[in-house]
């Protein structure tokens, strides 16, 4: 009795956790999502451009760029099997070691380079580049929609 309602329990979690794992918007998020972004983006560099640098309407679009990204990230293509869920699944992984990656690296990379400057100089001050959760997720979520649309098509094409 007691093995059968742990099995059940067990396979209620794993039924939950599977339709959080399957969940996808319908494919009209997908470029709502893409140009959302993209409008935003374009803002963003208006914005820059034209003089000003108000720290809230930065964080603001910024936060609504990654939720629209985020939107088409999470959206179905027009045509979903079995493939392109594997596929999905390996972007994001691969999106995920890019991100670790970039997030190790950049700091490292800038800290050596400080201190190549520093000896050239001789100004004595060196900086740790720290980075942002914007960047880390904004390259995570992008390279998930890069290498989805690379694998999908260069799988197909074999």
């Amino acid at each position: 009795m007691a093995l059968e309602n742990r099995n059940t329990r067990h396979e209620d979690e794993y039924s939950r956790l599977m339709t959080i794992l399957n969940f996808r918007l319908p494919h009209r998020f997908k470029n709502f999502g893409l140009i959302s972004a993209a409008i935003l983006f374009a803002f963003l560099l208006f914005y820059k451009f034209y003089g000003s640098n108000d720290l809230i309407v930065k964080d603001l679009c910024r936060t609504f760029m990654l939720f629209f990204l985020l939107i088409a990230s999470l959206s179905k293509d027009i045509v979903e099997d079995e493939y392109l869920n594997h596929v999905r699944y390996q972007s994001y992984v691969l999106a995920f070691i890019c991100a670790i990656t970039y997030s190790i690296g950049l700091p490292l990379v800038a800290f050596l380079f400080d201190i190549l400057i520093t000896k050239i100089t001789s100004d004595g001050a060196i900086n740790f580049h720290e980075v942002s959760a914007f960047e880390v997720v904004f390259i995570l979520v992008c390279f998930q929609l890069l290498f989805f649309e690379t694998l999908k098509r260069l799988g197909r094409a074999q």
